[in-house]
């Protein structure tokens, strides 16, 4: 068999067993979860490696340029006030100079764009987020702001969260986060630079055609979060030539099955919802350096094996052209929650001192969550110990440059349930390359057909 089909649930409750075609001779409950994509480019899905992630995900941008032609109208007194001002229908353009913030600013107007002065500074006091975009909301830009988390010059923890700028809920559509300068923002339990948190339950309640490029973030406390995130119903979006350094845990992170969308329940399991993942999404041209979590007491301030990039449940993900230097692991693919983790191509990236190493891939539970319904798979009713149990599948690593010379792992570290996956690079040796696996078995390919 040279290609899977992504057959739908339905399908599969009315056939056989033994008339589907079974990837990998998976068990019958995997073959339950093989749910479809509807908006996929994909028709099909090689028998190994990951189908390229076509260039019609990429998010849009010809709405961008009609910006161009308004004109800024600069700040004076209230942000939120200038902000209500505007009705929505029309593009409205407002120049942010030195600004002192203690609240959240809620960008609840489409059509809006937030552009900094020459040596602007958003400075912020407050808990929570800096800059929250609401659900429904659509072409809002942010570009060219400096946002300080500290305060009085010095850094000072939120209880318990803070967040840069935030997307929250469904149906946001067309945002450019764009040359913005985030640094000192710390939280007490979390943190965010920018996050997209996706909590629609449809294709149509998705956030989606989200940019996120050239900004710089840095001297983040981000807890157990990340500087930048894409969570759950989020498809459609680049995070592209920005520039993360001092930051306690995830640089970058594409999620997916943390209850952040709605979930489901198959067979009186209650598991992540088919829209829960990030996808169809492009991690390109960023650099990552010097990120540590000795001092995050999330990790008891204490080294653990966080990523600079990591791709965690999520789907149909290119991760290309991008730099780590001097984190735990510079680059993972998981799949921590009950999901599979598919589709994603890493080519072309560099790693250099790393601390365990500089790729690792694959369930780090010993025991699948198909295999064993004893695991609890509830997203809003689970603990960090108990997870680890998802499936990482169809994925191309190839054409990176790996520089790290003496990890204390492995340059390279193959967890478990690694399933139809391409991997090229020295000293790698091929598992199961057949593809008939069962259990924590991996199936690996070591070089192209």
């Amino acid at each position: 068999m040279t290609t899977c089909l992504r057959l739908t649930l339905l399908t599969l409750l009315l056939l056989p067993v033994s008339s589907v075609a079974q990837p990998s001779a998976i068990s019958p409950s995997v073959q339950l979860l093989l749910l479809d994509d509807n908006n996929s480019p994909h028709t099909s899905i090689p028998e190994f490696g990951a189908p390229p992630v076509d260039e019609s995900s990429r998010p849009k941008r010809d709405w961008i340029s009609a910006f161009d032609g308004v004109t800024a109208t600069p700040l004076s007194g209230s942000l939120q006030a200038a902000i209500d001002d505007c009705d929505g229908s029309t593009l409205c353009v407002i120049e942010i100079g030195q600004l002192q913030l203690s609240g959240t600013v809620y960008l609840y107007r489409s059509n809006l764009k937030l552009i900094g002065a020459v040596d602007n500074k958003v400075t912020y006091t407050g808990t929570n987020s800096v800059f929250l975009i609401p659900s429904g909301v659509h072409n809002i830009i942010i570009e060219g702001l400096q946002i300080d988390g500290r305060i009085n010059n010095t850094p000072s923890s939120r209880d318990p969260d803070i967040y840069g700028i935030l997307l929250y809920g469904d149906s946001i559509d067309r945002v450019l986060i764009k040359n913005n300068h985030l640094h000192y923002l710390h939280g007490k339990d979390n943190a965010h630079g920018i996050a997209a948190l996706g909590t629609g339950s449809s294709e149509g309640s998705a956030i989606s055609n989200i940019i996120i490029e050239q900004n710089r973030l840095e001297d983040l406390r981000t807890g157990s979060s990340e500087a930048i995130a894409i969570n759950g119903n989020v498809r459609n979006w680049e995070v592209t030539h920005n520039q993360i350094s001092r930051t306690n845990n995830i640089a970058i992170d594409a999620i997916g099955g943390e209850g952040t969308s709605p979930t489901q329940t198959v067979a009186g399991r209650i598991l992540p919802g088919r829209l829960d993942a990030a996808r169809h999404g492009f991690i390109e041209y960023n650099q990552v350096t010097d990120m540590s979590t000795v001092t995050n007491p999330a990790y008891g301030n204490q080294h653990s094996w966080a990523a600079g990039i990591y791709i965690d449940g999520a789907r149909d993900i290119t991760v290309r052209h991008n730099t780590v230097q001097n984190a735990p692991w510079a680059f993972e693919v998981g799949a921590e929650n009950c999901i599979e983790t598919s589709n994603i191509t890493l080519t072309d990236n560099t790693a250099s001192d790393s601390r365990y190493g500089d790729l690792l891939i694959g369930g780090y539970a010993s025991r699948g969550y198909l295999e064993h319904s004893d695991i609890n798979c509830d997203p809003n009713a689970s603990a960090d110990a108990e997870e680890g149990h998802g499936y990482v599948h169809h994925t191309t690593i190839k054409q990176n440059n790996l520089q790290t010379t003496s990890p204390l792992e492995s340059t390279l570290e193959i967890s478990n349930r690694v399933r139809n996956t391409m991997i090229i690079h020295p000293g790698i040796n091929a598992q199961n390359p057949q593809g008939q696996v069962t259990g924590d078995q991996n199936s690996i390919r070591v070089s192209e057909p």
